[in-house]
């Protein structure tokens, strides 16, 4: 099995940004050191627990830092963007890192983000903003003229048609043979707009962003929420790749879980409530996992149900955390292997605000990464090699 970080990065409020940066290139060095093969960053502008709004600039960063681990935004919000821009932006960020960048796209899932670029609060054009944007991203990867009108973009890409003098504040005159005047950058993605690797995050019951990753051949991402919603998200996808002769395959399959491992489990279970864990679930996970309904498949899974209402940070310990020591751990996932009827490819940790106290929370991540994930095995998926 492959382990990767999801760096969403639920950061406590009123963390300047710099601690941020600086924090998420500590995590970002010792996960690479691990053997992570992923490092996704989360983009939101508005969510104090959520607060990195460009995650290129912290992507190139860590890229300088670290030697083997791949970076993704996940996801860039497309709505959010003029996406001609957000084209040569990825395109660029792609060129820069080569084979260690690919992209996360997403619809958006917060009204106010919405709100604050004057679209509906109700997000009733986040996917249609997303389909729209997504095919101006890909013409534009093209380097090929096109002229494109929908409902919300409108782009053109030139082809060497500005004529001098053409534009009131230029003045005219005359281009000489061998002169460069119209060339234009070339910032397509790295291998080209077929060689990108997209993925994309779902968080529903027939998710329809697994079902466009079946229909494209992107990377699949689950917020897991209990056995029954990932079944349905794995029907979802293996359908969409049926429908265009294309095989599904579970190591493709990336699960973002909240991930604590230490040597017992009871120093496991009491770091993990006492510390970043359990302070982030207490002052925000805990309603937003209501909200998206994912807390109650956790409570549906667990040999011992509970009303939802009465979750505590012992439950959540016990049943909703891969929380323990590297065998409780290790036994929890093959148990979801088992109730969702297929074996996914990657456990994407869920970051969390350890800045003041870093160790324990850096171990963990490399207990996961070199005494759990290397014992569960998961045909088609890259071997995790720490540095020495």
């Amino acid at each position: 099995m492959e382990c990767g970080i999801f760096h969403t990065p639920y950061m406590r409020p009123g963390r300047k940004d710099k601690e941020t940066f600086d924090y998420s290139l500590l995590l970002a060095s010792a996960a690479d050191k691990f053997g992570y093969r992923d490092f996704m960053v989360g983009e939101h502008g508005m969510q104090a627990w959520e607060n990195i709004p460009n995650p290129e600039l912290l992507i190139v960063a860590a890229a300088q830092i670290t030697e083997r681990m791949r970076f993704a935004p996940m996801a860039h919000i497309v709505p959010l963007h003029n996406p001609s821009t957000l084209a040569v932006q990825v395109g660029y960020t792609s060129q820069l890192l080569e084979d260690r960048y690919f992209l996360g796209v997403g619809a958006g899932s917060w009204e106010n983000e919405a709100v604050l670029r004057g679209q509906p609060g109700d997000l009733s054009e986040a996917h249609p903003r997303l389909m729209e944007g997504l095919e101006v991203m890909d013409k534009v990867w093209r380097q090929e003229p096109f002229d494109f009108e929908g409902k919300y973009y409108k782009a053109s890409r030139l082809d060497a048609q500005i004529d001098p003098g053409s534009v009131a504040s230029h003045g005219s005159f005359k281009t000489r043979e061998g002169e460069e005047y119209h060339l234009t950058a070339d910032h397509s993605p790295h291998g080209g707009a077929d060689g990108l690797e997209i993925a994309v995050t779902g968080l529903s019951k027939n998710s329809p962003s697994h079902r466009l990753a079946g229909e494209r051949g992107w990377t699949p991402i689950s917020f897991y929420g209990g056995s029954e919603l990932l079944r349905s998200q794995w029907k979802t996808y293996s359908e969409a790749c049926q429908s265009v002769g294309a095989t599904a395959q579970g190591s493709k399959f990336k699960i973002a879980r909240d991930v604590f491992v230490a040597r017992t489990d009871e120093e496991a279970k009491e770091k993990a409530k006492n510390g970043a864990i359990g302070y982030a679930w207490k002052k925000y996970l805990m309603p937003v996992y209501q909200k998206y309904r994912i807390l109650q498949g956790f409570i549906d899974d667990a040999d011992h149900k509970i009303d939802i209402d009465d979750v505590d940070l012992d439950y959540l310990a016990d049943n909703v955390w891969l929380c323990g020591s590297p065998e409780t751990v290790i036994a929890k996932i093959e148990k979801t292997f088992e109730l969702a009827g297929f074996r996914y490819g990657q456990i994407a940790v869920n970051t969390h605000d350890a800045l003041d106290d870093p160790a324990p929370w850096v171990e963990s991540l490399r207990l996961f990464a070199t005494e759990v994930v290397p014992h569960i095995p998961v045909e088609g998926t890259h071997e995790t090699v720490a540095v020495s």
